[in-house]
């Protein structure tokens, strides 16, 4: 079958932020979206199986996406073809699947929740293709085709999981519809916007996927430790607790997740200026745009705190049916959690446009040492609030220790750029 080309539209800033906020937000609340409509059809046990599934599902889809896409829309050398790009992108996709396998074997699951897994991290890996084509507009200046595409699929596969549920109240059946939206999605909208740059043959030379590999690995590694250390406490909860309490933490921290990816729509408008300020040597700039971006997470978490004070637990009850009376600490220890998790998603996009990731895996290696074992005793000794204070304990070591090394790493590239003005 060949697919057509659609014709491009007239580029616009305005469009790309529109469009950009409206595919983050709704990536941001889908999941949120999807855990209400389980938790209403079949209770609270099987959102705790969602809840650990769609976690799960997360972390592997940083196997699929690899984090090439920072590196993808920051390269204003244009060193990576698009061919190439794709190519890896399969290759890291085949990793997903293995890595999946190993995953459910390695954690003892079977029935509903192994297979569960597996399905919703098949949807997600059908999501880190869209990506790789998503990135290509991105990079070509259309991020609102891009924000256009991301928002519009995964309302689309949401809303063929959640029919499929309330018809055959079977959570694995319903998985199947996403993963089937999620291919049409890409063949028919992604794919043939694409082709205005790009063809549509992968390029699997080894030279290029070894330094596509190296150039991604600390992203990657920094990516797979960053979920890993959010899904910690749930793992915890998974082999210490029951299935009701994990959607009981589900439903409590979802805010302070959606802060995380909320702040993400702020990124991406601003990366491609911030990689020509560095490689310009423009620091004032790239310091002041940066400042604004910590200030629109600080300022986020501030409505997040203020709402979740006043309206959080009543406002959550409603959304799922549950009952989180004397859970209003936990949800602001999550919230606050959420900030300094979007503070270190920020200063690894800047680590990212400053090519000095590997950085960042001295920080994700030490927090993710610490939630090996951490989030456990906490929660073995304080449940559900053991499991918020070991989120928020891992996000404040993780972002003080990347908070230390961006500063100095922005020093130390200023004073080199300025004895080199010196100098000529």
């Amino acid at each position: 079958m060949k697919l057509p080309v659609y014709r491009l539209p007239e580029k616009s800033a305005k469009k790309d932020f529109v469009f950009n906020m409206f595919g983050s937000a709704v990536y941001a609340a889908i999941s949120v979206v999807l855990l209400i409509v389980v938790s209403h059809i079949l209770g609270s046990e099987a959102a705790g199986v969602f809840t650990l599934a769609y976690s799960t599902a997360q972390m592997m889809y940083t196997v699929a996406a690899f984090e090439m896409r920072n590196a993808q829309v920051t390269d204003a050398k244009r060193e990576f073809s698009f061919g190439s790009l794709l190519g890896f992108r399969i290759v890291t996709i085949l990793l997903m699947w293995i890595a999946t396998a190993v995953f459910i074997l390695l954690r003892g699951y079977s029935g509903e929740k192994a297979w569960l897994i597996a399905l919703i991290c098949l949807y997600m890996s059908m999501i880190a293709l869209a990506d790789v084509f998503q990135g290509n507009l991105h990079l070509n200046g259309y991020l609102h085709i891009a924000g256009r595409s991301i928002g519009s699929v995964v309302i689309l596969a949401a809303a063929a999981f959640s029919v499929t549920l309330y018809f055959t109240r079977d959570l694995v059946v319903s998985a199947l519809p996403m993963v089937a939206a999620a291919v049409l999605w890409i063949v028919f909208h992604d794919v043939p916007y694409s082709r205005n740059f790009s063809g549509l043959k992968p390029d699997f030379a080894i030279k290029r996927l070894k330094i596509l590999f190296l150039c991604a690995l600390p992203l990657f590694l920094s990516a797979f430790l960053n979920q890993f250390i959010f899904n910690a406490p749930k793992y915890a909860i998974d082999t210490l607790m029951t299935e009701t309490d994990q959607a009981r933490y589900g439903y409590l921290v979802m805010p302070a997740f959606v802060i995380n990816l909320l702040s993400i729509f702020a990124f991406r408008p601003q990366l491609v200026s911030l990689s020509e300020n560095w490689v310009k040597g423009e620091y004032g700039r790239f310091k002041r745009t940066s400042l604004l971006l910590y200030l629109w997470i600080g300022i986020v978490t501030a409505a997040a705190l203020g709402g979740g004070a006043l309206f959080g637990i009543p406002v959550l009850e409603l959304l799922y049916g549950a009952d989180l009376a004397g859970m209003r600490g936990v949800l602001l220890i999550l919230i606050t959690a959420g900030c300094f998790s979007a503070c270190a998603t920020l200063a690894l996009t800047l680590f990212t446009t400053m090519r000095k990731q590997k950085l960042c895996l001295i920080a994700y290696g030490a927090t993710a040492v610490f939630a090996l074992f951490v989030p456990r005793l906490l929660v073995g000794s304080q449940g559900i609030l053991g499991a918020s204070l070991a989120y928020l304990a891992e996000t404040l070591l993780l972002f003080s220790v990347m908070l230390v090394m961006l500063i100095i790493s922005f020093i130390k590239a200023r004073k080199g750029a300025e004895t080199q003005q010196k100098e000529g």
